[in-house]
């Protein structure tokens, strides 16, 4: 019988975990990215991440399988925060940088925009408009906002979404001149 050291052993468990897994964590990230190489990407960052995590072995096969879809989900996140992000001005400072080369019309129309917007931003709750300057202006996370608003994740999240659906309704209804 052959003696295997500590590093065989230890690989030996992680192919076993990347075997029974895989497939399954694969197809979760497929359905949170666009496309299935991002998704490989990202498959081989959470095997990655188990591969240090040493408590994991040690863990009931459910459990495991948890940790691993946590780890997916948030890699997918990042993915989407490092890509996706934009750079969030306030209104008056977005004014000012618009670009030279607009004709008159496009200026007026834009200049009409930014009205439109910061009236409809006016109309929100003083609390609607802090949560929408620490999400978009300061780029905080939805968990530290929670710990500013001394509420749930869950419920910041919601009071976002909602918070957004009202503000492209009243942007909407100034735009159709109501």
């Amino acid at each position: 019988m052959d003696h295997l050291d500590g590093d065989e052993v230890q690989n030996g468990a992680e192919s076993t975990l990347y075997d029974r897994f895989a497939a399954t964590i694969l197809a979760y990230l497929c359905q949170l990215v666009s496309n299935r190489q991002d998704a490989e990407d990202l498959l081989l960052e959470v095997f990655m991440a188990a591969c240090k995590n040493e408590m994991l072995a040690g863990l009931a096969a459910g459990r495991q399988l948890a940790w691993l879809r946590r780890v997916a989900r948030n890699k997918a996140v990042d993915r989407y925060r490092h890509t996706a992000r934009l750079t969030m001005l306030p209104l008056e400072q977005a004014r000012e940088t618009e670009d030279e080369g607009l004709t008159l019309e496009q200026h007026a129309e834009r200049r009409e925009t930014y009205e439109r917007l910061s009236q409809a931003f006016g109309q929100l709750s003083p609390i609607q408009q802090e949560l929408i300057r620490l999400r978009y202006g300061r780029d905080l996370r939805l968990t530290q906002i929670a710990e500013m608003f001394e509420k749930p994740e869950g419920t910041v999240r919601k009071l976002l979404s909602r918070t957004l659906q009202r503000l492209r309704q009243l942007y909407e209804q100034r735009e159709r001149g109501e």
